[in-house]
């Protein structure tokens, strides 16, 4: 008879053995392997239920580790980002402050003080320059590209592609400056006849520039009629009827007496107005920009009047004027971007525009090919005409909701500041020692001081810093709360993978045994026989 062997007497009893045997040898092998490896399982499959909270939690895990690294990275940024900003905060404090100590000595202070600020402004250009493993600090957006132009291309310009000359700060502020005082160096004024010691006239004529589109654009123009005291000395003014000029005329008709003075109204581009005054002296100095002496005659009198009221003038224009000239020329310039503003190609700084006669007549907007752009990184600009926030430029991902701006762009305009007033520091401090070098010397504290001031308030360089070092504080707390996130997230998944190591040596000392002892059972079993059984 023919038998079915899974079906045969005796063959489900061995079956079913065999298969306990095998259940008991793959659970001491899970068991050693959970000894050797400490895992539940060494696949997913082998968690169980517990499978799906597993892989959610690794999921977690990864991204937190990411938050990390982007915050550490976040960290060195702002921190180093805030260390270079108080730097510039502190430069420009200083220099105010080197400004304001100054007045006892001006003399030796304005030599020393353009050299220290010239230096000053190259620190600030280098700290701007700031980068951290390999991205820059203060390009907002673009961090691949030097924000700021190396020092000496930004002061003394360089050559382009196609060999011209491409201007830098000292060139553009020289500009300026020979725009306002112009060719006589007097403020565009035009003073006949001109000092000498040969004139024997009794008067002495000043008149406006005679171009009229320079007009009032540069240099100065004569407000009004002088005011005169005594009786030697009388005026006469001519006011402008376009297109001709307005002139004034100092006449002396006796020899004046001490103390006798005249005093003439001046108006600047800025609209504001400045005077000076003349006075009859028995004596005076050859260099006095006030004094006139008396002479021997009337003609020697008015020749020294006459020399006196040029030398004020000119020193009026190399004070006052080419101050002035200065602070606007490089607050101009460190506007300029060679990216971004509210059409993309950039934000082109004031140059002088001249006509066919090479007179200046306004202000043209630079190109990069003529003029230095010393701001290389992003410069995004609204549809309204305004920069977009600097601080949103860069931002670090610290959760998956939540986002911290770390970004600074060297163009923000309290930065802007601070740079123009060294620069006007370092090109405007008076380089004599005469009678206008006192008023010079406060132009500059006015212009620069107002400029540098700007290293504090609501929208100073120090107002920046804080918004960054807010932004560090607020790194650091989002740190902290990732870092308890990962350690519970964690502590999850050790409770899913991990195995316990007592419970598992015992589970495996208890299946070695019953294993064991089955083994013993079955070899028995596979020796027993009939004759035995009989037996």
């Amino acid at each position: 008879m023919t038998t079915i062997a899974p079906f045969a007497a005796g063959s489900y009893l061995t079956t079913r053995n065999a298969a306990q045997l095998t259940t008991l040898k793959n659970q001491l092998n899970d068991l050693s392997n959970q000894v050797s490896s400490g895992q539940v399982s060494q696949t997913y499959g082998g968690l169980g239920s517990g499978r799906s909270t597993a892989l959610g939690a690794q999921a977690t895990l990864s991204a937190l580790g990411g938050y990390a690294a982007g915050i550490t990275a976040g960290q060195t940024r702002t921190n180093l980002a805030v260390t270079s900003l108080t730097q510039v905060a502190t430069l420009g404090t200083s220099a105010s402050q080197t400004l304001n100590n100054g007045l006892q000595s001006v003399a030796t202070s304005s030599v020393s003080g353009r050299s220290t600020a010239l230096g000053d402004l190259q620190t600030a250009l280098d700290a701007l320059n700031q980068s951290a493993a390999g991205n820059y600090l203060f390009g907002g957006g673009d961090a691949s590209t030097q924000p700021v132009v190396d020092a000496d291309t930004l002061l003394n310009g360089t050559t382009g592609s196609q060999g011209q000359t491409v201007a830098g700060l000292s060139a553009v502020i020289a500009e300026r400056v020979d725009a306002e005082v112009g060719p006589n160096q007097n403020g565009r004024l035009t003073q006949t006849p001109t000092p000498s010691s040969s004139n024997s006239g009794t008067s002495v004529t000043v008149t406006d520039e005679a171009d009229s589109q320079t007009r009032g654009m540069f240099g100065f123009t004569l407000a009004a009629a002088p005011t005169v005291t005594g009786s030697a000395l009388s005026a006469t003014y001519t006011a402008a009827a376009s297109p001709s000029p307005a002139s004034f005329t100092l006449n002396l008709t006796a020899q004046p007496q001490p103390g006798d003075s005249a005093t003439i109204s001046l108006t600047l581009p800025d609209g504001t107005s400045k005077t000076l005054t003349l006075k009859a002296a028995t004596t005076a100095d050859a260099t006095s920009t006030t004094s006139f002496a008396i002479g021997s005659s009337i003609s020697d009198t008015m020749n020294n009047l006459s020399a006196t009221l040029n030398k004020a003038l000119k020193g009026l224009a190399s004070g006052t004027l080419a101050v002035n000239a200065t602070a606007d020329a490089a607050s101009s310039f460190f506007t300029g971007s060679a990216k971004g503003g509210l059409t993309g190609s950039g934000i082109m700084p004031e140059r002088i525009q001249y006509d066919a006669s090479n007179n200046p007549i306004g202000y043209r907007p630079a190109t990069a090919a003529d003029t230095v752009l010393w701001y290389q990184g992003e410069n995004t600009y609204t549809a309204s005409n305004t920069p977009t926030s600097a601080l949103d430029s860069q931002s670090i991902q610290v959760s998956a909701t939540s986002n911290i701006g770390t970004g600074a762009r060297a163009i923000d305009p309290a930065v802007q500041n601070v740079l123009a007033g060294l620069a006007t520091m370092a090109f405007a401090l008076p380089t004599t020692n005469d009678d206008t070098t006192g008023t010079a010397y406060q132009t500059v504290m006015n212009r620069a001081g107002a400029l540098l001031s700007s290293t504090d308030g609501s929208s100073g360089v120090q107002n920046t810093v804080t918004q960054l070092s807010i932004a560090a504080a607020r790194l650091t707390n989002a740190g902290t709360t990732n870092a308890a996130t990962q350690n519970t997230v964690q502590n999850t998944l050790d409770g899913i993978e991990q195995a316990p190591t007592e419970e598992v040596i015992a589970k495996l000392l208890d299946v070695q045994n019953r294993l064991q002892a089955s083994y013993q059972i079955t070899s028995t079993l596979s020796k027993l026989s009939l004759v035995n059984y009989i037996s």
